[in-house]
């Protein structure tokens, strides 16, 4: 679209009527963009690689229902919370933002937040990175990823992927299908409900709540203990199967069982209908 002009006027008045016309129009042009999904903020490559800079980014995005949130980050934390429908607050923290491209976007329903780490070779000292949190919709689909950093999110009624390559992953009080896998690091679903898989290469595995009926779950970890704890006012209906290879697998809750070893317990809980797998290499099971 091309800008508008403004045309020579030998009137003053009429020349700042002009001027009053195009700013309106910009504004209101800004803020279509902002609703319709086509607004854009990025940076990278500022302050150079002084390792004392830090920067703050901080924007609003106006959402619809359910809306997808795609966060990206590296050497540092991402924290969703819940908030108001309708909007995406998004805070980041960006250190040494010379050697950090990061962007926020939104595109239809879906808002984008990316960072990642440019140029080449060592940092001495402070490293690069972004720390990122974020206040979404209850109902939304999440999809967070960062590197050597914790993973946090709370409260969201709807599906997510959470990663990290090395750090602890939280999630609580939320409901949906979830995936949750770290290299080394602990992972804690508290207080959720739905299906859930959890995946760790070092460190244990912590839950407590309920698994939707049909609902195909697994939770694994190469070293480390597994804790399942049911909650809720109805008896679970769950198949289990739990296998370690050094240490026990027992069930402090009664269990149809069908295989009862020192090293795995096969068995149901009522009908039996969600399915929940249980591995770990080196660690004790424990189920609640």
């Amino acid at each position: 679209m091309s800008s508008p002009s403004i045309r020579p006027s030998g009137n003053p008045a009429e020349t700042a009527r002009h001027r009053s016309q195009i700013l309106l129009i910009l504004v209101v042009g800004i803020l279509v963009a902002a609703t319709s999904g086509c607004l854009s903020v990025s940076t990278g490559g500022e302050s150079g690689n002084d390792i004392s800079a830090t920067q703050q980014q901080k924007h609003t995005f106006l959402v619809g229902e359910v809306p997808t949130i795609i966060v990206s980050g590296f050497n540092g934390s991402i924290e969703v919370t819940t908030g108001d429908d309708g909007a995406v607050d998004v805070e980041a923290d960006i250190r040494v933002p010379g050697r950090v491209s990061y962007s926020a976007t939104i595109d239809g329903n879906t808002v984008s937040i990316i960072s990642k780490k440019i140029g080449s070779g060592i940092t001495i000292g402070r490293s690069p990175g972004v720390e990122i949190k974020l206040v979404v919709p209850e109902r939304s689909v999440i999809d967070a990823r960062t590197s050597n950093g914790s993973v946090t999110v709370d409260g969201i009624s709807g599906n997510g992927e959470l990663a990290t390559s090395n750090g602890r992953i939280t999630l609580t009080r939320s409901t949906g299908a979830f995936t949750t896998d770290t290299s080394n690091g602990r992972i804690v679903l508290n207080g959720v409900n739905g299906q859930f898989n959890a995946n760790t290469s070092n460190g244990s595995i912590e839950f407590t709540g309920s698994l939707s009926d049909t609902s195909v779950n697994e939770f694994s970890t190469s070293n480390g203990s597994i804790v399942v704890e049911f909650t809720g006012a109805d008896e679970p209906n769950v198949s289990i199967d739990a296998r370690t290879s050094n240490g026990s697998a027992r069930s402090d809750r009664p269990i149809l069982v069908t295989i009862t070893e020192k090293s795995r317990l096969v068995g149901k809980f009522g009908e039996g209908s969600a399915s929940l797998d249980l591995l770990t290499s080196n660690g004790s099971i424990v189920i609640r």
